[in-house]
C-alpha cells in the first residue's frame, strides 16, 4: 500500500529525480540575488564612462537564460512521469474502495494540483526564500532602519494569513465538495441540475477570491509603507550616490515581490492540505 498522497510524501518518494531541478533552481536564485547589485555597478560605471559593469550584467543575464531554460526543459519531463505513476496508483486504490466514478475523476483532476505545485510553485518558493534571505542580509549592511522595516512587514503579513487559515480551509472544502459532483451532474443530462452545480461552484470560487483580495489589499498597504519609508531614509541620508539609492530600492522592491508571492503559495498549500484528506 502506497503512503497517503501529500506534498511531504511525494517529495520523499521522488527527491532523487527532482534533485537536478533543485540545484538549478538554487543557481537561478543566486543569479537573481546579485542582479540588482550588478545593475547598480553598471549604472555607476556608465556614469563614469566605463563599460565593465555593463559587460558583467550581460554575462549574468545570459547565465540566467541558460540555467533557467535547462531547468524548465528537465523538470517538465520529471514531473510528467511522477503524475503518470502516482495517478495510476491512485485510480487503482480508489477502484479497490469502490469509490464512485464522479469522485475518482474529480480526484484525478485535483491531484494535478499537487504536480503543478511541485513543478511550478516549489521552485518559485525556493527562489523567493533564497532571494529573501540574501536580500535581507544585504539590506542589513546597507541600512539597519530599512532592515527593521522589512522585518516588521514580514511579521504583519504572516499574522494576516495565519488568522485567515481556517477560513481558507473551509472555503476550499466547500468548493471541492461541489467539484466532486461534476461527473454525476454531467451524466444526468439535466440542464437545471447543471445550472445549479455551476452556480454553486462559482459561489465558492468568488468567496475564495474575495478572501484573497482582502488579504492581498491589507498586505499591499503594509508593504507600501515599507517602500515609502525606504525611499525617505535612503534619499535623506545625504551620502548615498545614485547607484546606491537605486540598488537599495531594487532590493526592497524585490523583497516586496517575494512577500506578496508567499501568501499565494501559502493558500495553495492550505488547499493541497484539504485535497490530501480526499486522496488518502
Amino acid at each position: 500500500m502506497r503512503p497517503k498522497i501529500t506534498l511531504k510524501t511525494l517529495i520523499r518518494r521522488f527527491w532523487k529525480k527532482a534533485l537536478v531541478t533543485w540545484v538549478l533552481v538554487l543557481c537561478e536564485a543566486l543569479i537573481l540575488l546579485v542582479m540588482p547589485l550588478v545593475i547598480g555597478w553598471a549604472v555607476d560605471d556608465l556614469i563614469h564612462r566605463d563599460s565593465r559593469g555593463l559587460a558583467q550584467l550581460a554575462v549574468l543575464c545570459m547565465s540566467l537564460l541558460v540555467v533557467g531554460a535547462g531547468r524548465r526543459f528537465y523538470d517538465t519531463r520529471v514531473y510528467s512521469g511522477i503524475y503518470k505513476k502516482v495517478s495510476a496508483e491512485m485510480v487503482d486504490r480508489e477502484k479497490q474502495k469502490n469509490t464512485a466514478l464522479s469522485r475518482v475523476s474529480a480526484r484525478m483532476n485535483l491531484f494535478t494540483e499537487f504536480v503543478e505545485f511541485l513543478e511550478n510553485a516549489l521552485p518559485d518558493i525556493f527562489t523567493h526564500l533564497v532571494g529573501l534571505a540574501g536580500t535581507l542580509l544585504i539590506i542589513v549592511f546597507m541600512d539597519i532602519r530599512v532592515f527593521l522595516a522589512c522585518i516588521g512587514g514580514i511579521a504583519v503579513t504572516a499574522l494576516i494569513y495565519m488568522l485567515s487559515k481556517f477560513k481558507m480551509m473551509h472555503l476550499n472544502k466547500g468548493q471541492n465538495d461541489v467539484f466532486e459532483q461534476q461527473v454525476d451532474v454531467l451524466a444526468s443530462g439535466s440542464s437545471r441540475r447543471l445550472d445549479t452545480y455551476l452556480a454553486s461552484l462559482m459561489r465558492w470560487n468568488i468567496r475564495l477570491s474575495d478572501l484573497e483580495t482582502l488579504n492581498f489589499s491589507l498586505t499591499w498597504m503594509v508593504l507600501t509603507l515599507v517602500l515609502l519609508f525606504t525611499l525617505v531614509v535612503t534619499a535623506s541620508s545625504g551620502t548615498a550616490g545614485f547607484g546606491h539609492i537605486l540598488t537599495m530600492v531594487m532590493y526592497v522592491f524585490g523583497f516586496i515581490e517575494s512577500i506578496l508571492a508567499f501568501p499565494l503559495y501559502y493558500q495553495q498549500m492550505v488547499r493541497l492540505q484539504e485535497i490530501a484528506g480526499r486522496l488518502g
